[in-house]
């Protein structure tokens, strides 16, 4: 079984459902209720790789010596992932507020916390000469971002880079990214192009191997130098789209891992992702693997 490694934001998620549309500003609204868990992208993602069950997974990350850090760690250790992790003594755990709206489409705002304390020194390089795959996204420091990928890099590992949030990246980087994963939206904040299939084209003459855009409703498409794939998604009824995205990645990664191709990969990882619309939550939503294959 390969092994994953996860670097990135461990959050507790504060999430308020509206009856109606988001407010306008200086309106005050009514919500339905309000919802706590675990999420952050990074443990997100973890998640998702390990209730794949398709590889062995493990996470570094910050939390801070508080109730949620506890929560967060003990969360990660329940759903299988190994949690290597740094306690900030005065900083608090990162925590995310994410109101939903009527149409299950989600506004985010993000504490940044214990998450903006990891540093590259915090990073064992053993686990790195371990790992088969590298898992990042943009919720920890660019600082952290580019050791990570250098040293996987450096080791011939396979490197998976989910742009998000948007945040700028060194163009040197580029060639070190085996399978950017972004948004359409993070996709042409990017690139500052209109056409998805120009801004694909445009990463790949940067130096990019492969670019995966996750689509919504439509889909996602998959583009090489020598290939392109789109597969479509599966419709259910959304109630909540938060780690949409992140389970997508996940499961992608871990089907790969297993031997999938990418078309194949990129099948489970859409049927996956739309069972976690159609629950609420972040990491209580991502399926298991017997859901998703059954």
């Amino acid at each position: 079984m390969k092994k994953c490694l996860v670097v990135g934001s461990l959050n507790m998620d504060y999430t308020v459902y509206l009856n109606g549309d988001f407010p306008v500003n200086g309106e005050t609204c009514f919500g339905r209720n309000r919802f706590i868990q675990p999420g952050g992208k990074g443990e997100n993602q973890a998640v998702a790789l390990a209730k794949s069950k398709m590889c062995d997974v493990t996470m570094i990350g910050a939390i801070g010596n508080d109730s949620d850090g506890n929560i967060i760690k003990d969360t990660l250790i329940k759903y299988g992932v190994k949690p290597m992790l740094k306690v900030c003594e005065d900083v608090e755990t990162g925590n995310a507020t994410i109101v939903i709206d009527k149409n299950s489409e989600n506004k985010i705002i993000i504490i940044e916390g214990s998450n903006g304390q990891l540093t590259s020194k915090d990073i064992d390089l053993k686990l790195f000469d371990e790992m088969d795959y590298l898992i990042i996204q943009n919720e920890i420091s660019e600082e952290v971002n580019e050791f990570c990928i250098k040293e996987a890099k450096a080791r011939n590992k396979i490197v998976i880079y989910n742009p998000a949030p948007y945040r700028e990246i060194k163009e040197e980087l580029f060639s070190y990214i085996d399978y950017f994963i972004p948004n359409e939206i993070e996709l042409k904040m990017y690139t500052k192009l209109d056409d998805i299939n120009e801004s694909i084209d445009y990463l790949l003459s940067k130096g990019i191997k492969n670019v995966l855009v996750t689509l919504g409703t439509q889909g996602s498409l998959f583009k090489s130098k020598d290939k392109e794939i789109k597969v479509g998604c599966y419709k259910v009824n959304a109630i909540d789209t938060v780690a949409a995205g992140d389970t997508y990645i996940g499961y992608f990664t871990s089907s790969l891992a297993s031997g999938y191709s990418i078309k194949e990969s990129m099948d489970i990882a859409s049927k996956a992702s739309s069972i976690a619309v159609s629950r609420k939550g972040s990491v209580i939503s991502i399926p298991y693997k017997e859901e998703v294959f059954k």
